[in-house]
């Protein structure tokens, strides 16, 4: 979910704790990079930064899960895929049929 959605929705309880678990599914902040919002804290941390995901850099917020495929696809193909209805397994099928040609 983009923080355009998940901020403003039931969800909004993650800005506090960096991630909610809902139905048992764990859901973290990460950056554009993927990286969750506690390794982003540590980074901001030894830079002297005060936030750990600056204010107009996306926040989204992930199934813990789909973290490594966030990360691989990049943000931008991983949000196409999914408002194109892949899920993970399907995200991972696709690759490994992209792989094959």
């Amino acid at each position: 979910m983009t923080e355009e959605y998940w901020a403003t929705s039931p969800f909004s309880i993650a800005r506090y704790y960096g991630g909610i678990k809902v139905d048992g599914v764990d859901y973290v902040i990460v950056n554009k990079e993927g990286k969750d919002i506690y390794e982003c804290s540590i980074e901001a941390e030894k830079a002297g930064r005060e936030k750990a995901i600056e204010p107009g850099e996306p926040a989204d917020l992930i199934d813990r899960r789909y973290i490594p495929m966030y990360k691989k696809l990049g943000r931008d193909k991983f949000i196409e895929w999914v408002k194109g209805g892949l899920d993970l397994k399907a995200m991972k099928e696709r690759i490994k049929n992209e792989n094959k040609k």
